[in-house]
């Protein structure tokens, strides 16, 4: 059982939550880079957490929700990162996702949004970055572009 330590790499615990094809995302202030960006709801493990517990903090935390954890679907350590994130399937036992009312925990979380995985443009780079990566991970398809259809050629001496 992982448990946050303050000598160790950070871990970070993420929830995938995925309902009628859309992903539950956060904005998040980041302070450093005087900007918004997309991520997954969770966060850094405190001292003595382990994944789980974090996890199940940072939601109701953020979200105001409560979850069902299930299997880790992905761990990877970002190059040049000072954290491992894992990634774990989770579905809401209760509540809806709304900001956490909290100003000590959210004073940089701007919204909460569910993201049509099909459309990844829609969180710009990140979304281009990070959705196939979910949608491999939760063993889903990845909706392929619709493409026109091909006008029928006329064969020769015919009449169309």
């Amino acid at each position: 059982m992982l448990r946050g330590r303050s000598d160790a790499v950070r871990q970070k615990a993420y929830a995938l939550i995925v309902e009628e094809g859309r992903l539950l995302l956060v904005r998040y202030f980041y302070p450093k880079e005087n900007a918004w960006y997309w991520n997954f709801p969770g966060g850094t493990l405190e001292p003595g957490e382990t994944l789980e517990q974090a996890l199940r903090r940072e939601l109701m935390e953020e979200c105001c929700v409560e979850v069902e954890i299930g299997p880790m679907l992905l761990k990877e350590a970002p190059p040049g990162r000072d954290y491992v994130r894992h990634f774990f399937h989770c579905q809401i036992k209760e509540g809806r996702p709304r900001v956490g009312d909290n100003p000590a925990t959210n004073d940089s979380i701007g919204a909460l949004e569910w993201v049509d995985l099909n459309d990844p443009d829609h969180c710009g780079g990140w979304g281009r970055r990070n959705l196939p990566m979910v949608i491999r991970a939760l063993g889903l398809q990845p909706a392929r572009p619709r493409l026109p259809m091909p006008r029928p050629v006329a064969r020769e001496g015919s009449n169309r």
